[in-house]
């Protein structure tokens, strides 16, 4: 019988990832009293189950009283390892605290398989006795990631995909508007119309585009004098175009930019009664995830771009250690006002080291121009979108 032991922390993606590569019979968890008022153990089983790895039946959880005692963390060792003592262990000493994985490190030397993980490589289990690495193949999805922190979905996946599928047939036109993005909206409407329309649709007519490209009022309206919009169509001309482009550009270049489970619009909410946080656009790179903001045309509401206050509050939530985050918007409340009159786009400084500090890309509408402009060429797009960001300022 395989026996895997985990050190339960806040990180749960390598022991996640080791339960996947291993595979053991049994499952060993070692919970502190802080874990167990986190509901970590509970959280991660259900992370594990939503990967097709069922231990409900299958585990046992060894309490630990004080998780920075070394004493403490080898009699819960001692106790656990009493409960299988003939079986092949193999120990995680990635999670928990130091005491704890020195506790497992020194307790394992002659009793069993000592592995560890590095942040940057999670799915490269290292042997710690001197074997060769082993390389885990499981992709962590975007439920099972947040399910170890204690999220859950609350958008079915019927409606993600309804959703995802118009945004497929959306794509041509969410390129047209992106090369061409601009600071003021598409439509020329009032702000009670453009509410009104989000929630009933809308009769639009081609002398209610405000940006006059032929190419867009053929496929929107055609021949006909009108045409009437549902409240999807008229989200996606009023501002969705955005995170419409993005789930396409990145759906596309999956495979190249090695990112996976790209959704369209995810509600995310902590246990059953927490607050529902709404992503644009998620996906998973490297067993982290990453989140997008998107914000088209003016966002007078939105002076001082505190759509970044909103997107990191929701980074924090998750709790994730390098949660990459990315914040798209064609406002001018991006810029440096004053430079902006003199025709230079400069990012706001208070608005750059925020977004450094939180480890979160803004892409102005240039970045955004370029993106749709080599929207079939992969290199551009990781460039734009994963290679450490150069000078943001340029000139208008």
């Amino acid at each position: 019988m395989r026996v895997l032991l985990c050190l339960l922390s806040k990180q749960h993606v390598p022991n996640l990832l080791s339960v996947h590569h291993y595979r053991p019979d049994q499952l060993v968890l070692i919970q502190s009293k802080y874990m167990e008022r986190e509901k970590a153990a509970e959280s991660f089983l259900e992370a594990l189950k939503l990967g097709g790895r069922d231990y409900s039946e299958r585990h046992h959880i060894e309490k630990l009283d004080a998780e920075d005692d070394l004493s403490a963390a080898r009699r819960a060792l001692q106790n656990a390892h009493n409960r299988f003592p003939d079986a092949e262990w193999i120990a995680n000493l990635t999670g928990g605290t130091k005491p704890m994985s020195i506790a497992a490190y020194e307790f394992f030397q002659d009793r069993g398989k000592r592995i560890y993980t590095n942040v940057a490589r999670p799915t490269c289990f290292l042997d710690m006795d001197g074997g060769p690495a082993e390389e885990g193949e499981h992709r962590l999805s975007i439920k099972e990631f947040l399910a170890g922190y204690g999220f859950r979905l609350t958008k079915s996946d019927q409606d993600l995909t309804e959703a995802e599928d118009r945004a497929r047939k959306w794509a041509p036109s969410a390129r047209l508007l992106a090369r061409r993005a601009r600071a003021t909206g598409l439509l020329d409407i009032s702000h009670e119309e453009q509410n009104q329309a989000r929630e009933k649709g809308i009769e639009l007519s081609a002398d209610r585009f405000d940006l006059r490209v032929e190419e867009l009022q053929a496929e929107w309206v055609g021949d006909a004098k009108t045409r009437k919009l549902d409240k999807y169509e008229a989200r996606f001309l009023t501002g969705e175009w955005l995170e419409v482009f993005f789930w396409n550009i990145l759906t596309d270049h999956a495979q190249a930019l090695g990112i996976w489970d790209v959704r369209l619009g995810p509600h995310i909410q902590h246990g059953n009664d927490g607050p529902s946080n709404d992503l644009d656009v998620a996906f998973m790179h490297n067993h982290r995830l990453a989140v997008m903001e998107c914000k088209s045309g003016s966002q007078r509401h939105d002076p001082n771009a505190d759509a970044l206050y909103k997107l990191e509050t929701v980074v924090r939530q998750v709790r994730a250690l390098h949660v990459r985050s990315y914040l798209a918007s064609t406002s001018n409340n991006l810029f440096n006002k004053r430079k902006l009159e003199r025709g230079i786009r400069e990012v706001k400084e208070s608005l750059r080291a925020r977004a450094e500090f939180y480890n979160c890309r803004i892409l102005a509408r240039d970045q955004i121009r370029e993106l749709a402009a080599h929207a079939d060429d992969a290199e551009k797009v990781r460039e734009i979108l994963f290679n450490k960001p150069g000078d943001d300022g340029d000139r208008a």
